[in-house]
């Protein structure tokens, strides 16, 4: 009787302890519709060509706060959602992208970059890689939704 009641004790244990993991596994995923902005926590270089956006630089030159763009996220279907770039100027660049199964990581493509981010509680650390053949540039900036 006793080797039965810790077999019951332990098979309810193991069974309870699975679905807290399966349950802890399942990330939610966060909604991302909206306008995020920077909260002024950037780092930023940028050599080489100029773009549309960006002045020629003959010399690695760093990037401010005044150069973070702001992310607009206009529709998200689950994990995957679309949206645009907007430039320091107010000139809209379309993204579309994904959340990863953990929700904690993003990856997007636009016109002429990739871009990444990360969720940081209520936050996205939102960044740009532009690797064209005649300029480099990375761009971070933590942004929150307005």
């Amino acid at each position: 009787m006793t080797r039965l009641r810790l077999s019951l004790t332990l098979a309810t244990a193991l069974a309870a302890a699975a679905l807290a993991v399966s349950g802890a596994s399942a990330a939610d995923t966060p909604d991302l519709v909206g306008t995020w902005k920077s909260t002024g926590d950037h780092a930023g270089v940028f050599y080489g060509e100029g773009s549309d956006y960006t002045p020629e630089t003959k010399t690695p030159t760093f990037r401010d706060v005044s150069d973070a763009w702001t992310i607009v996220i206009k529709e998200q279907k689950g994990r995957a959602f679309h949206g645009v770039s907007r430039s320091p100027k107010g000139e809209d660049e379309v993204i579309v992208g994904a959340i990863s199964a953990d929700g904690q990581h993003l990856i997007m493509a636009g016109d002429d970059a990739g871009l990444f981010g990360y969720v940081i509680g209520d936050k996205i650390e939102f960044c740009y890689k532009d690797e064209d053949d005649d300029r480099a540039a990375i761009s971070c900036f933590v942004g929150a939704k307005e």
